[in-house]
């Protein structure tokens, strides 16, 4: 049988490896139309900023396909699928290319929300970039190298919108955030620690504007600053637009594919066509998109196994999850991080603010399940949390973990507890008093957990 992929993203190759893994004999064959083997695009911002050479990105060299059994084309861009005959064209090749079972690892582009002139000063090459490949971080590295950039502006204050600032504030450049939503990453973060995030990028030099509504890219033969929504105006050399993805559907859509604002996929990640099969940003499944790599990792698994016959496990969706740096801060955000009173009044909350050190952990608790956590500036529980997701756990246990405290009054015995209060008590000011005794701050003994 022979299998192809189009798309060497991480939920193309790593649905390959899956298929290696599952059955030797099987044929597989990937064709994308970059110039490079599998790279991650999570240190993008550091091509930028030189941090690291193209090199560094690069996860899967050569010999990995090679040993893999996998054949890699590289700078082939499939310009039509025929599902009736089962082949797909190359653009500037004669000759079709033949499957049995295909894969569509289409990915996905970044949006360019409909600011007056954006779209056109990207294509133009003055001064407007979006940030998604190698070449991508090239153009924008030699940009502002060639054209005396002094000023910058990321729209976009999302995780990768964040760290592109971070590299390029370290290219030496006056950097600015503007952020459509009235906080930084809504999504990941709650109120208290999206402040708190703020507050570390401003001390590190970096602008942010938060509730902007960008409206116009301004400037003529090239960018020249930006005009929002309220009137005002930042004047800038150069444009990097981080606004989410939109999931790649033409091959799929000209091809007659089912599709919606991304490639329908049923739990088997199947399309409506026989024999061809969609995995990654590219998909749309129970009208959701993912955009995530560990969504991309979980689906390469189940569409290995289904194109091969193996039907025992079905994609039911993946839990929100995102672990990375931030501005060289670890951040892991994971399942439900700000429960609505609408939610039940079952929700148990362990949280722990530290701003001197700019620490933030929270966890999220159902009864005695965990549904989801925060841990920012300080990862020590992130295995504990990615393999007790949706479990039932232990408070005393999660306390410990997370350096949770209670502190015991010896006058009245009433209890303080670090994980309700989200106040650490040695933060407390010096002349706090027992809410019940008004007792000193000082008559407080520390409980142990264990």
């Amino acid at each position: 049988m022979k299998v192809v992929i189009i798309g060497n993203n991480v939920a193309g190759t790593f649905t390959a490896q899956n298929l290696r893994s599952l059955n030797e004999d099987i044929e597989i064959e990937i064709f994308t139309q970059e110039k490079y083997p599998y790279y991650t695009r999570v240190k993008l911002p550091e091509l930028i900023s030189e941090k690291v050479a193209i090199d560094d990105l690069i996860i899967f060299k050569e010999d990995w396909y090679n040993t893999k059994r996998i054949n890699l084309h590289l700078n082939k861009k499939v310009k039509k699928i025929d599902p009736s005959n089962k082949m797909i064209y190359i653009k500037d090749e004669f000759n079709p290319i033949v499957y049995d079972k295909l894969v569509l690892a289409l990915g996905s582009m970044p949006n360019i929300p409909p600011f007056k002139n954006a779209v056109d000063m990207r294509d133009q090459k003055k001064g407007v970039f979006t940030l998604r490949s190698i070449d991508d971080a090239l153009e924008i590295r030699d940009f502002i190298k060639k054209s005396a950039v002094e000023k910058a502006i990321i729209i976009g204050g999302g995780l990768l919108g964040l760290e592109l600032a971070n590299q390029i504030k370290a290219c030496n450049l006056e950097t600015t955030v503007v952020e459509f939503f009235p906080r930084l990453l809504p999504r990941q973060l709650d109120e208290e620690c999206a402040v708190m995030l703020k507050e570390e990028i401003e001390s590190r030099g970096i602008n942010v504007v938060l509730d902007a509504v960008t409206e116009e890219i301004l400037g003529n033969g090239r960018v020249e600053g930006i005009k929002l929504k309220d009137g005002r105006k930042f004047d800038t050399d150069i444009v990097l637009i981080q606004a989410g993805i939109n999931p790649t559907i033409d091959l799929a859509k000209e091809a007659n594919i089912q599709t919606n604002r991304g490639i329908i996929v049923n739990e088997f990640l199947e399309t409506s066509e026989k024999d061809i099969y969609a995995v990654g940003d590219c998909i749309e499944y129970k009208n959701q998109i993912w955009g995530i790599i560990p969504a991309c990792m979980e689906q390469s698994k189940i569409v290995a196994a289904s194109l091969l016959g193996i039907k025992n496990v079905d994609y039911e969706g993946t839990t929100p999850k995102n672990t990375l740096k931030i501005v060289g801060l670890e951040l892991t955000s994971i399942g439900i991080i700000d429960p609505t009173k609408e939610e039940g009044p079952a929700w148990d909350i362990l949280k722990k603010a530290d701003k001197k050190d700019c620490c933030y952990q929270k966890i999220v608790l159902k009864g005695n399940k965990l549904k989801g956590a925060i841990l920012f500036g300080e990862n020590k529980a992130m295995s504990y949390v990615y393999n007790k997701m949706e479990e039932d756990v232990d408070r005393d246990e999660l306390k410990k973990l997370l350096e949770l405290y209670s502190y015991v009054c010896n006058n009245c015995g009433m209890e303080y507890d670090e994980a309700k209060t989200g106040i650490l008590f040695n933060d407390l000011p010096s002349d706090w008093k027992c809410p019940n005794c008004k007792g000193s701050k000082k008559d407080f003994k520390k409980k142990s957990n264990s």
